[in-house]
């Protein structure tokens, strides 16, 4: 069961970036087509926390880095 922050591993490189980057691309690519094709499931398996912070920084990235802005995130939740 982990439940720890992991620590970084050393420095950033332009390799470890890309690793990282890969692997988010990954993993929202996955995420995205699992819900639209079988319906909600938790982001997060019950046995792992992710903080706020995390989740904040992330998801501000993402949507910064997509050109989605909150008009459209209220549109898109009906809110």
């Amino acid at each position: 069961m982990s439940t720890s922050t992991p620590e970084p591993s050393g420095p950033p490189s332009a390799a470890s970036d890309a690793a990282l980057q890969r692997a988010l691309a990954d993993a929202v690519a996955a995420y995205g087509a699992r819900v639209r094709e079988h319906g909600e499931i938790p982001p997060f398996p019950a046995d792992r926390t992710v903080t706020s912070t995390d989740v904040a920084i992330t998801a501000a990235a993402m949507l910064k880095a997509s050109e989605i802005y909150s008009f459209e995130i209220a549109a898109m939740f009906d809110v």
